[in-house]
C-alpha cells in the first residue's frame, strides 16, 4: 500500500491494538468484479493485512478503521485459533468413523460392490454420501452458528473501540456494493449464511453502542 493518511491510519491501529502487523496489501479486487473485503493472515508475530481496492474506494478512512477493528477483533478474540481447532476435530471425527465402516461388507453389499474386494476409494464415496452425509449436515449448522456467533463478537469488539456508527456506515456500503441480501429468511440464513443479515448485525451494534454508554 502506498504511503498516506490510511496507511498511517492502520498502523496507528494496529500498535493501539498491539496487533503485530508487519505488511499491508492492497489487492486489484476491481479488475475481475465489484466485490469488496479485507482479511487478515500470517503466523504469530509477522501478520499481514490485505485490503480490496474496491474497499478502499467505497469507504472513507474512519470507516476502514472500523472494518479492521472487526476483523482484528477476531485474532484479539481467537476466533482464528479457535475455528483451527474445529476443523481438525471434525475432520478427526470423519476419518476415524471411516475407519469403522470402511471393513463393513454391509457397506459395500448394499450398493452392488464385491464386499471381498472393500476397495478404499469405493468405501469413501459410499461412506461420505450415506453416513457421513446426515451427520455432516447437522455439524455444518453447528460451525454456521458458531461462525455467525464470532461475528457478532467481533462487530462487539469493534464497537468497544468506538468505531459503532462507522462500522455500521461500512457494513451498509459494503452489503449494497456486493449485492448482498439485506433481509434474507431468517431460517434459511441461520442455516447457510456464514455471516449474519445486515440489519441483524445493525441491530446488535446499535444494541451495543446503548450498551456501553
Amino acid at each position: 500500500m502506498p504511503e498516506g493518511e490510511l496507511k498511517d491510519a492502520i498502523f496507528a491501529l494496529a500498535k493501539k491494538l498491539n496487533f503485530p502487523l508487519t505488511k499491508l496489501f492492497t489487492v486489484d479486487g476491481s479488475k475481475r468484479s465489484s466485490h469488496s473485503n479485507a482479511y487478515l493472515y500470517g503466523f504469530f508475530k509477522n501478520k499481514r493485512i490485505v485490503l480490496f481496492d474496491t474497499l478502499i474506494k467505497q469507504m472513507t478512512v474512519p470507516e476502514l478503521e472500523a472494518v479492521l477493528g472487526h476483523e482484528i477483533g477476531h485474532w484479539a478474540l481467537s476466533h482464528v485459533l479457535q475455528m483451527f481447532v474445529i476443523q481438525q476435530v471434525y475432520f478427526l471425527a470423519m476419518f476415524a468413523l471411516f475407519g469403522f465402516s470402511l471393513n463393513d461388507p454391509q457397506l459395500y453389499l448394499s450398493f452392488g460392490f464385491n464386499p471381498n474386494t472393500k476397495p478404499t476409494i469405493i468405501g469413501l464415496m459410499l461412506f461420505l454420501s450415506t453416513i457421513w452425509a446426515p451427520v455432516d449436515k447437522f455439524l455444518s449448522f453447528l460451525v454456521t452458528y458458531n461462525t455467525r456467533r464470532n461475528e457478532f463478537q467481533a462487530d462487539q469488539y469493534s464497537v468497544g473501540l468506538n468505531y459503532g456508527p462507522t462500522l455500521k456506515m461500512g457494513l451498509v456500503k459494503m452489503s449494497i456494493e456486493n449485492r448482498s441480501n439485506l433481509d434474507p429468511d431468517p431460517l434459511y440464513s441461520l442455516y447457510h449464511y456464514s455471516h449474519p443479515p445486515l440489519l441483524q448485525r445493525l441491530e446488535a451494534i446499535e444494541a451495543g453502542m446503548k450498551k456501553k454508554k
